[in-house]
């Protein structure tokens, strides 16, 4: 453990631009420099709320990641906060990586890693080691990229969960911490692969920018992100789908409508980037108010009130055998939500009974005659839904989780509703997505 005395020598080098949130707090640990000096700050100002997360993705040489983590649980140690590793399963990022790339897989399974761990540690916030000249290299990506202007806010601060104590703070001030300390990091060997944008810009482009540069490129960043603030967001989730009103999506700037679907697009799924074209072809349905669009598996509904997307979602087969059933992102739970919820008499199930995706040529026998389950996501304007079906036939048809409405098959309807409680419901955590980068 560090001597007191070095902690309260270091407290006052601490750089005036750290915020540290309050509650419970998720260190994301690369034992790197920067998350490196974030964690000691954290073992000074919130040793007693902060547990530090190391995401091993087993896609580096095993004798640089061993030597590492090594590294990493000496110096968790000497600063007294608890360090938790987490490996990342084989060949989950190479498999990814074929379609999105290496650092965007990588990145998304660390996320879902953090994501996960802060649940079950009950962390406020998850807090990532990203300094001033992570900001300037990602105002510099996007500009390069050609990315929608809203982009150019670059990493913002906080973010959901997300959190960036040190978003403000030169490298070269934490440099000069890490020296006072005499402090030891790890150095990942794919930082100096210039394949990568970032390493091009943090190695060739960034020595050539002065220090009154950078702070011309993080103003434009906070003017962006100041007018951005000036207009309210259009995104609502509801349940598994993304909604906007048709109105204020019209009335809203440019960007903004931008902004609103390049979103959306990511949420569902979407890793690569969206063609204008397409952006400029939802808009126009927009402006129709009526009709359909798809984008790939991903479907767009609009009418006068609404724009609704919808993320594709996987044919499954589960067997129910009374308990809750988790598919993808969501979950067949047993509670009643509220008087439109389903209620089954088991009592009338005739095994094997099973939950499904529907399809084509499914029918449920309902208070008015039989109905075929396509007809009801028409009427409904669903792209898809989910059955329950016994020996029988369809018991149950479930789509309020999409905007639509349960219905239940005529030979279960009773008054009394006595039963038991089923609705589908949406586990946010797991499909909530992020497109920041780590360290």
């Amino acid at each position: 453990m560090v001597e007191s005395r070095l902690k309260e020598s270091l407290r006052e080098q601490i750089p005036e631009g750290v915020s540290i949130p309050d509650g419970k707090l998720l260190l994301a640990f690369s034992g790197g420099s920067d998350s490196l000096f974030l964690l000691i700050v954290l073992s000074i100002i919130a040793p007693d709320r902060t547990l530090a997360l190391y995401v091993d993705h087993s896609i580096r040489d095993r004798n640089e990641l061993d030597a590492e983590v090594s590294l990493n649980i000496q110096n968790a140690s000497k600063y007294g906060i608890p360090l938790r590793i987490e490996r990342v399963p084989d060949n989950l990022i190479a498999a990814e990586a074929e379609r999105k790339g290496v650092e965007a897989a990588a990145r998304e399974a660390r996320y879902a890693i953090l994501r996960s761990a802060a649940m079950e540690y009950g962390a406020d916030h998850i807090l990532t080691a990203h300094h001033r000249e992570d900001q300037v290299e990602t105002v510099l990506m996007r500009m390069l990229s050609s990315s929608p202007f809203y982009a150019y806010q670059g990493i913002k601060r906080e973010d959901g969960l997300l959190f960036r104590p040190i978003l403000s703070v030169p490298k070269k001030e934490i440099l000069a911490f890490l020296s006072a300390a005499g402090a030891v990091w790890s150095e990942d060997s794919t930082n100096s692969d210039t394949g990568y944008l970032r390493n091009r810009i943090r190695h060739s482009v960034l020595p050539l920018i002065s220090e009154q540069e950078r702070c011309l490129i993080l103003k434009i960043a906070d003017n962006v992100s100041s007018f951005r603030k000036r207009y309210p967001e259009l995104s609502v989730r509801k349940m598994f789908f993304t909604e906007a009103g048709r109105k204020e999506f019209l009335a809203s700037p440019a960007f903004i409508q931008e902004e609103f679907l390049y979103t959306a697009f990511r949420e569902a799924g979407v890793d690569e980037r969206v063609p204008r074209k397409a952006i400029a072809e939802i808009t126009r349905k927009a402006e129709e108010g009526k009709g359909r669009s798809e984008y790939g598996e991903i479907t767009f509904f609009f009418s006068c009130d609404y724009i609704r997307i919808y993320p594709p979602f996987p044919d499954f087969v589960a067997e129910y055998t009374g308990k809750d059933i988790r598919f993808s992102s969501l979950f067949l739970k047993h509670e009643a939500e509220d008087d439109l919820t389903l209620n089954i008499d088991s009592s009338k199930l005739v095994p094997p009974v099973i939950v499904r995706t529907a399809r084509e040529g499914d029918r449920i026998e309902l208070k008015g005659g039989e109905k075929k389950i396509s007809e009801l996501e028409k009427d409904l304007r669903i792209p898809y839904s989910i059955v329950m079906e016994d020996r029988s036939g369809i018991v149950a048809f479930f789509s309020r989780f999409l905007g639509g409405r349960d219905r239940l098959a005529k030979r279960f309807l009773s008054d009394d509703r006595k039963g038991i409680a089923l609705a589908i419901g949406v586990d946010y955590s797991y499909i909530q997505r992020d497109e920041s980068y780590g360290r």
